[in-house]
């Protein structure tokens, strides 16, 4: 078992990650009825309209089949749809539905409780350091 004095990074991180999103995934399901990356899927996409399934893959780091399968997901719960894209016969281009951006915006209240639970006992500097830590990180290391 963690303990609040654990200092192997690696492995907190590892148990926070797993933990954030089970608890984001149960959260979002329940009062969504899409999951935690489904929804970042739909926040890209509203910011994004258009995007490609790599663009997506990419900005989530997934790799493409679990998009194309995440996709498939939305699109028939009316969520998202797809268009062959004019620059590349192969590809598709996502865009939102209404259907899809009232979810968003039904999601933003949820993701301000989640994060207000996420940040409860912790003072604006030790967000911040958190905040910069973990932009260290994705900037450093996302890529590799």
């Amino acid at each position: 078992m963690c303990t609040a004095v654990d200092r192997r990074l690696f492995f907190l991180l590892h148990r926070a990650h797993l933990a954030l999103l089970a608890h984001a995934n149960t959260r979002t399901l329940a009062a969504l009825g899409v999951s935690s990356s489904q929804l970042a899927t739909i926040y890209f996409v509203a910011k994004h309209g258009g995007a490609s399934l790599t663009e997506i893959a990419d900005t989530l780091d997934l790799n493409k089949s679990a998009v194309s399968g995440m996709l498939g997901r939305l699109e028939s719960a009316g969520l998202v749809r797809r268009q062959p894209d004019p620059q590349d016969g192969r590809g598709s281009q996502v865009f939102l539905t209404a259907k899809g951006d009232a979810v968003r915006t039904a999601s933003l209240p949820l993701v301000r409780q989640l994060t207000a639970e996420l940040t409860a006992g912790f003072d604006v500097a030790e967000i911040e350091t958190v905040t910069r830590f973990l932009n260290s990180i994705v900037d450093r290391l996302g890529q590799a």
